[in-house]
């Protein structure tokens, strides 16, 4: 009888909703918007487990259950699962859902910036911005300002040239110039665990990053990117193409890092810190492991593990 008692009072305790609740309701809903520019994720609900990963302001996520403590277990739109603090998800119906991915939106395109209270020079921001992050149009352009909102409802203005509208943007082609040009503005970012920003990255959040530049949208760790993509034969790296993964490990089975090829054996990773390194062995930035396979993503969009932003149904109805 009493654990039964025992049983009912925890039941109750879970329903009632959480007071860090965000969005249109407050019961659980199956769908979330990350709502800070660059929020880590944990391998558990607790501040103190492990940060597997990060994700932007604007990405769109499966709620797969609500912790006892608040915290959310999610899908990430790459399939990743991993949870996040309440006050990091605007919680989302799935009417409010379809509104949002039928509404005008921006995506943030300059490296690093913000959201501003006022629509002026020197006025004090919202929120920090860095590539990649998505907001929801909120009014007519002020001079060199736009008014936008935010996941979790609040409003300010970015500078008009710091974003594109979200539609445009994601119909273009893939520039692998203009991609690896993110990758080479962080050179000399430390080494991060589980980031995925251009605030820190590991090494295959650095292959996320300038891919999602791109507008597509990688899987999240080495080995699952070495799974995907057109197989590349390893050994003459002057047949590697700009924008090639490059995988190193032990063998095929065993991946432990990724790297991106620029050209003429050069390529660019994240190890102790975003760096250059050659393929070259007569190269005084010589890298002495070899690849043990290499995989060309632009010949295999919308492939398996290799989703466009516009093909991918949780950011467009």
């Amino acid at each position: 009888m009493i654990n039964k008692i025992f049983t009912i009072i925890l039941t109750i305790l879970f329903l009632i909703p959480s007071p860090f609740a965000q969005g249109e309701n407050k019961k659980t809903e199956k769908w979330g918007i990350i709502s800070l520019c660059s929020v880590y994720l944990r391998r558990t609900p607790s501040h103190a487990s492990e940060i597997t990963t990060q994700a932007l302001m604007g990405t769109p996520v499966n709620i797969l259950e609500k912790s006892k403590n608040g915290w959310f277990h999610i899908q990430l739109p790459d399939g990743y699962e991993c949870h996040v603090h309440p006050e990091s998800i605007a919680i989302k119906s799935e009417k409010a859902m379809d509104k949002w991915k039928s509404s005008e939106r921006y995506i943030y395109t300059a490296h690093q910036g913000f959201v501003y209270a006022k629509a002026e020079k020197g006025a004090m921001p919202i929120s920090d911005m860095v590539i990649g992050c998505i907001v929801e149009k909120a009014g007519k352009a002020k001079g060199k300002y736009i008014p936008v909102k935010l996941p979790d409802g609040r409003k300010g203005f970015v500078h008009k040239k710091e974003v594109e509208k979200l539609s445009v943007w994601c119909q273009k082609e893939p520039n692998i110039n203009k991609m690896l040009h993110t990758a080479k503005m962080m050179l000399g970012s430390a080494y991060f665990w589980g980031g995925t920003s251009i605030k820190g990255c590991d090494c295959s959040g650095l292959s996320k990053i300038v891919y999602y530049a791109g507008g597509i949208i990688l899987r999240r760790d080495a080995d699952m990117q070495a799974e995907t993509g057109e197989p590349i034969p390893v050994g003459d790296y002057k047949k590697y193409r700009k924008g090639d993964l490059l995988f190193f490990g032990n063998d095929k089975e065993h991946i432990t890092h990724v790297a991106i090829y620029i050209d003429n054996g050069k390529f660019i990773h994240s190890s102790g810190r975003v760096r250059y390194n050659s393929l070259n062995s007569d190269a005084d930035d010589f890298y002495e492991l070899s690849p043990v396979c290499v995989s060309r993503i632009l010949t295999r969009l919308d492939t398996n593990g290799i989703t466009t932003v516009k093909m991918h149904p949780w950011y467009f109805k």
